[in-house]
């Protein structure tokens, strides 16, 4: 047990897992604070809940398909990820992938062709597979398992109301929310007993990366791009 600076042995704090949609985080928050894109993820979650030993951060997002005039997008996020990789076992990353397809659609505004059937065009789209199901996956898994006390949900994607039910429901755990917006989707509320705190700008800020961080796979700096 530890102790505090005057020698007196301080309570174990209960232990919690965060299981962070690394998309959906990017989507709904860091694309707003752009200048917050070098985050310590598992500091965030530590400011975010004081009373809980993070036990581990499991952080599910796939590799970015950048258009092909852009690919400093993806250098930038593979050393985002290497730098999350220092933190130690603190951390696991889970990879979906990003997927590239054509698709035809209705031209907007609505028109016709000679022959009567409406104008199509064909749109070359990107849609991330894998993370979500993952993400569910251990969610439902370490619960089941016991390995915490809390599991908690940084995400605002709707999708997951069925697994935050089955935890609280069927396993009877504390379920926790870290919300990306100011308004949660009301989807994920699915207790009122339920731990909810939201990402405000000022947590990101205190939750930064050294700009440079030595690993043993040698100096990870800070992307110019983010500075």
């Amino acid at each position: 047990m530890a102790k505090d600076n005057t020698g007196k042995m301080l309570a174990e704090r209960p232990a919690a897992i965060v299981y962070v949609d690394g998309l959906n985080l990017d989507k709904r928050l860091l694309e707003k604070y752009p200048e917050y894109r070098w985050l310590n993820i598992v500091k965030l979650c530590e400011i975010l809940l004081p009373t809980h030993e993070i036990r581990l951060v499991r952080y599910f997002t796939s590799r970015i398909k950048p258009p092909l005039d852009n690919q400093e997008i993806a250098i930038n996020q593979g050393i985002y990820l290497e730098a999350l990789n220092s933190l130690g076992n603190r951390i696991s990353i889970s990879y979906g992938k990003m997927i590239r397809r054509d698709r035809v659609f209705p031209v907007a505004p609505a028109s016709l062709r000679p022959d009567g059937k409406p104008t199509l065009a064909r749109v070359a789209t990107v849609e991330e597979k894998g993370s979500d199901v993952a993400l569910a996956s251990f969610m439902v898994l370490d619960a089941a398992r016991g390995d915490a006390e809390m599991f908690v949900l940084l995400s605002n994607d709707s999708d997951f109301r069925p697994t935050l039910r089955i935890l609280r429901e069927e396993l009877g755990v504390k379920v926790g929310l870290f919300s990306p917006v100011s308004q949660p989707s009301s989807s994920l509320l699915v207790s009122e007993k339920m731990m909810i705190k939201i990402i405000r700008s000022s947590s990101l800020q205190a939750s930064q990366l050294p700009n440079q961080i030595n690993s043993n796979k040698g100096s990870i700096r800070k992307p110019d791009a983010w500075t």
